[in-house]
């Protein structure tokens, strides 16, 4: 009988994938324009088009980060998380690399066929041990502390949700067949924190306080305040959270999810989900989004070592990248280095910082341009911050914004919310044409901590993008015509639960 029923599900998310959301056959009917980057881009102020052409020149040539080095110990032991999907494809970088090594390097695969390899075989969420995903590859070599994307041959068996009797469908949302008149979030190389307190101060301007409130829940160390802007009704009966921006060189994130703020709004009156108005859905479920959670971080990654204004964080800078280049960690120049840079100021990775089996938390012994897990969990200001947004209101479904892979991690150990992930996960994976993976052996992230904490919360980690980080501009059409729905099916999944 559970058999029969399986099968039953497994067939009604293939349906649902072919039939319903697929971007070659069904999606025709939505009339849905693909995202103009070029026209609109450098209009936002304070941005400097020759840097950012000259950006988008250099990661087009060097194809990932030279901070990973060939044979470094940071390789070998695939610490922190997607390590294995940010190793450069350069041919100096893949000296010494296993066959299985070289399978998870893609970057270089076209879009169409990105998407093609990323759905083919079965999900996690439907059958478990589904095979390697095409851009992260099998890794199946890794031990405790690797990151997500790679996973291990130590993975214990998992009791797969089986949602038969859930009433999720995938419904037309016809908004988003159109775009906004004169845009405010304009995509940009480097979508900054300055422009972007800029956008939500034009946001809140344009579309009223009573649609968009925004809210300080915290500030950085070197004084960046970090906001929460929230969708629809403060007071509503259901809340779901969103961020990005929690490694710093993944800046694309804080782009799309501000351009999915920005639609919210301005089809707040007109548009609907479902025949239901979007403001009537919105009155039920309120959306909160962080959309920048590293501020500094980004920061530094941008524009380097003056954008940070605190002379003592700069030396704690410093002092990262020669421990880096002494254990191997890094050959290049200080510059470059810096481009790469996931942490916080303080050279701790924010997202290696919760208490979900920290102690496990595979880290470098010092602060560094990644993968440092801190001196105990929630020791920075940026993830005190979630802390208390998260125990501030009981929610309903968490996502957090990554780069790259064109992923969606949805499963940890000891997940006491298994079975509404999978349900969320299989609607966003139909959704977004993202993959569904368990991350088991990657420790300290955010979605880990509220899926196994006390009052825990459903949700995933979707990463974005198909090349190594920062991201080109040229990716952020398909991530956007992937994910702009994302939050309101979140919002749907929200109602129904």
């Amino acid at each position: 009988m559970l058999m029969s029923r399986h099968k039953r599900w497994v067939a009604r998310v293939m349906i649902m994938a072919l039939t319903a959301v697929n971007p070659v056959i069904a999606l025709a009917d939505m009339e849905v324009p693909a995202l103009d980057v070029t026209a609109e881009a450098g209009q936002s102020e304070g941005i400097n088009i020759s840097e950012n052409t000259e950006n988008l020149q250099e990661n087009s040539q060097n194809q990932g980060s030279p901070v990973v080095e060939a044979g470094s110990k940071e390789l070998q032991e695939a610490v922190g998380e997607g390590a294995a999907a940010e190793t450069p494809a350069s041919p100096e970088s893949t000296q010494g690399m296993t066959a299985e090594n070289m399978a998870g390097v893609s970057e270089s695969l076209p879009p169409s066929e990105s998407m093609a390899a990323d759905t083919s075989g079965s999900s996690p969420v439907m059958t478990a041990g589904s095979g390697s995903s095409p851009v992260i590859g099998p890794g199946t070599n890794a031990g405790p502390g690797a990151g997500p994307g790679v996973p291990s041959q130590n993975v214990p068996e998992q009791t797969i949700p089986n949602p038969a009797d859930s009433t999720l469908t995938l419904e037309r949302i016809d908004y988003f067949s159109e775009q906004v008149a004169d845009p405010t979030v304009i995509p940009v190389e480097k979508y900054s924190y300055d422009t972007m307190v800029s956008d939500l101060e034009k946001l809140r301007s344009r579309y009223g306080s009573e649609r968009l409130q925004i809210n300080v829940i915290g500030t950085s160390l070197d004084g960046r305040n970090l906001y929460e802007a929230v969708l629809g009704n403060p007071n509503a009966g259901k809340h779901i959270l969103i961020h990005a921006g929690i490694h710093a060189r993944e800046y694309m994130t804080p782009l799309l999810v501000m351009k999915q703020l920005e639609y919210g709004l301005e089809f707040y009156d007109r548009g609907n989900y479902a025949g239901q108005p979007l403001s009537a859905i919105l009155q039920q479920v309120a959306v909160h989004f962080v959309p920048m959670t590293n501020p500094d971080g980004t920061t530094i990654s941008q524009f380097g070592i003056e954008g940070i204004r605190s002379e003592e964080l700069r030396q704690v800078i410093r002092q990262c990248y020669a421990d880096d280049t002494a254990l191997g960690r890094t050959s290049s120049a200080f510059d470059r280095y810096l481009i790469y840079w996931k942490a916080n100021a303080r050279g701790v990775d924010l997202n290696h910082n919760f208490p979900a089996n920290w102690d496990l938390t595979g880290s470098p012994p010092n602060p560094s341009y990644a993968t440092y897990k801190g001196t105990q969990p929630f020791s920075e200001p940026e993830t005190q911050a979630l802390e208390k947004l998260v125990n501030s209101r009981k929610w309903s479904a968490t996502i957090s914004y990554h780069s790259m892979g064109n992923l969606i991690y949805w499963d940890y150990v000891g997940n006491r919310v298994q079975q509404a992930s999978g349900e969320l996960t299989a609607l966003l994976e139909v959704c977004t044409q993202y993959r569904a993976a368990s991350s088991p052996n990657s420790h300290g992230g955010f979605k880990d901590w509220t899926q196994i904490k006390d009052d825990p919360i459903p949700g995933v980690t979707i990463e974005t993008g198909s090349v190594a980080c920062p991201l080109p501009l040229s990716q952020f059409e398909d991530i956007w015509n992937r994910n702009k729905m994302v939050w309101a099916l979140a919002a749907r999944y929200a109602m129904d639960h």
